[in-house]
């Protein structure tokens, strides 16, 4: 009994999901990849000749992100509801794909049905697309401080204690299909290997997330930490700077009231409309590749409930161009999550990983960080001077996130949203 311990505890491995996101801010330099640290063991290579894969047409894009946006739902339905939260369905979802391509059928089948994942490689091809189409989109124009935009990079790294030996075509098919590579830890020097790690994704999402892995994470018992990071940095396609902002107050989830400056907007074209129980609007970024959904409802907790793809594709359907006010106030948060227990109801912890040395998920973490203003103050008097002076068209209604809300970043052209939160107090 006591080898069969040692044993468990030697498959121990390990997630570690970070999403860093500077929506519409003009400061800041771009996201670096790479760098050399402590602890590293060396970069274990794919089987020689394997390359990136091609896309495929039919690959199913919208069955992938519908599931992996309603997981991302469900978990913030497990979350206190009275906390600003931020959290990415994309790198949640996209982690949990890769570590079901190293389970056994039991755990991959609960995984499957966690996130409604289409059937066999075609999850995979359809997460190739995306992933090809998030590259393409970068830098395919020219914010007003003369910075590529959009800036959005998601990189994945499997991290394996040297020696261990992992499944050869899982290995492949994470570099032909996901573009992960593989680089070695030294679990006998935990710390070292830990700050490593950390480093990678500090230098992943602009140093917006300097340290991930709280001390202790890596330790001798550790067989793999997988980590997923995207950072996402945009440039909204309307600034809001010929309006100015407007002084007033945010009605918080419990009653109080708290003094808040809002952007004012008035000639938004993109669609907005109001539904059953909501107002909403859509705010594209400049490239016109992702937008920001601002759903502002008339109850709170029905509206979390209702959270899912099916509510966004009626939104859609339902929202219009059309002339509105739109008064949006900035925000941060910063959020760091526990998943294992949330996993583990799915089934998808501790499970069993025949691919990743035969082990089981003991801890998961996510970390996210969200700050959205409008478009950096140093722009704004350069940009204020070129604006032309016609007075904006009569609007409809206004639309006012004065109240808590829920927003979602989304890629436009496969529904995916890499980030999903709530605003509830200011």
């Amino acid at each position: 009994m006591i080898a069969e311990n040692v044993q468990l505890i030697m498959r121990r491995l390990l997630l570690a999901l970070t999403v860093s996101m500077l929506a519409a801010s003009a400061c800041g330099s771009d996201s670096e990849s790479g760098g050399s640290g402590s602890g590293s063991g060396g970069i274990v290579e794919p089987s020689p000749g394997i390359q990136r894969a091609d896309t495929v047409p039919s690959a199913p894009v919208e069955e992938l992100a519908g599931g992996f946006n309603d997981a991302g739902f469900d978990l913030l339905r497990t979350l206190p509801a009275d906390d600003n939260t931020v959290l990415s369905p994309t790198s949640i979802g996209h982690a949990l794909l890769m570590a079901r391509a190293a389970a056994d059928e039991p755990t991959g089948a609960a995984i499957d049905q966690g996130f409604a994942l289409p059937d066999g490689i075609g999850a995979h091809d359809a997460w190739n697309s995306i992933d090809q189409a998030i590259t393409a989109s970068n830098g395919v124009e020219t914010s007003m401080a003369g910075e590529p935009t959009p800036v959005v990079t998601v990189a994945d790294r499997i991290w394996p204690r040297q020696g261990l030996d992992l499944g050869p075509e899982w290995i492949d098919l994470l570099a032909t299909h996901h573009g992960a590579d593989v680089e070695t830890i030294d679990v006998g020097a935990p710390e070292q290997s830990r700050d490593r790690v950390n480093q990678w994704v500090s230098d992943q999402t602009n140093e917006l997330i300097p340290t991930l892995l709280p001390p202790g994470f890596i330790d001798g018992n550790t067989l793999v930490v997988l980590t997923d990071a995207i950072y996402f940095k945009a440039e909204w396609q309307l600034l809001f700077l010929k309006y100015g902002t407007t002084n007033s107050t945010f009605t918080n989830l419990d009653g109080s009231e708290s003094p808040t400056t809002f952007m004012r907007e008035l000639e938004q074209t993109a669609p907005r409309g109001l539904g059953d129980g909501w107002a909403a609007a859509e705010l594209p970024y400049r490239g016109g590749e992702y937008s920001m959904l601002v759903i502002v409802p008339d109850d709170y907790e029905q509206m979390r409930e209702r959270l899912s793809q099916d509510l966004f594709d009626e939104i859609d359907t339902t929202i219009e161009s059309g002339p509105y006010e739109l008064l949006l106030p900035k925000w941060k948060t910063e959020s760091n999550l526990d998943l294992l227990p949330w996993l583990t109801d799915m089934g998808a912890a501790p499970g069993s990983y025949p691919a990743m040395g035969n082990g089981f998920i003991d801890d998961a973490v996510h970390a996210a960080v969200i700050s959205v203003d409008e478009n950096g103050t140093e722009a704004a008097a350069a940009t204020g001077l070129g604006v032309a002076e016609s007075g904006p068209p009569e609007p409809e209604f206004t639309i006012a996130a004065d109240r808590p809300f829920f927003y979602v970043i989304r890629h436009i052209d496969s529904g995916m949203a890499l980030f999903t939160g709530q605003v509830t107090n200011l």
